[in-house]
């Protein structure tokens, strides 16, 4: 009998087909990459550096990131690296999709610090908190609820911002005062100006000095008195 078996004939190969699978392997992997570098040029980062607290921005690659630089004065200030307050914790490195996530985030650190600095109501540490809270109303993307952290802390800052500006207010004038006695003393043709003008703010430099005295003399904030001690119990013991 006639063998009607037959073996099959193997598939011709296309060369075509097989380009066609690379070119959309290759297409693909493209695509993969470019959404990487749409969302990491989006990336915003918090770093500390050398005591410093760096912002970021992340590279137009599918990974990396530099130091934000731009050609705007008000943004390059508003984040400019800012010094940590030595003493306490670091800041953890932080990421953020948005730069409003980044915003709030530095209020919450420029806040605190504010506070820490006024709190302790000494000038050194009073012009530093002062410098936080400039910074804090910069930041553009703060949420509602800070906003009406910032306009608290204002008014917190406020008594105790008046008073340096009174205290380097009136140091000015004293100073202004003692150059005009000079001109008044010597013979010139500036002299009887300078006695006029003299005389003129003599009172208001007085005045300042005192308000500025008083405002450095204001009450402190008393601590609560002791507890009395224990009232030992009636009858004495068997």
């Amino acid at each position: 009998m006639e063998d009607r078996t037959q073996t099959p004939k193997p598939r011709p190969h296309h060369p075509f087909r097989s380009l066609i699978a690379w070119m959309a392997i290759l297409g693909l992997a493209a695509l993969v990459a470019w959404l990487a570098s749409e969302r990491n040029a989006r990336q915003w980062f918090l770093v500390p550096e050398d005591a410093q607290l760096v912002v970021k921005r992340g590279l137009p690659l599918p990974a990396g990131r530099a130091r934000f630089k731009t050609d705007d004065p008000a943004l390059a200030q508003t984040y400019a690296p800012i010094k940590v307050p030595a003493g306490g914790p670091p800041p953890q490195e932080q990421s953020f999709d948005d730069r409003a996530a980044l915003d709030q985030a530095l209020f919450d650190l420029l806040s605190r610090w504010a506070r820490a600095d006024i709190a302790t109501e000494k000038p050194e540490l009073l012009e530093r908190g002062l410098a936080y809270v400039s910074r804090a109303e910069r930041l553009a993307g703060i949420s509602a609820a800070q906003r009406e952290d910032l306009r608290a802390l204002r008014a917190e800052s406020a008594l105790f911002e008046s008073a340096w500006l009174l205290e380097r207010g009136a140091e000015d004038l004293r100073l202004a005062r003692e150059k005009l006695r000079l001109a008044a003393d010597a013979p010139g043709r500036y002299s009887g100006e300078a006695l006029l003008l003299l005389r003129r703010i003599e009172p208001l430099v007085e005045e300042a000095l005192t308000a500025s005295r008083q405002a450095a003399q204001r009450p402190q904030k008393k601590e609560p008195p002791p507890a009395p001690p224990p009232s030992a119990p009636e009858g004495g013991s068997r």
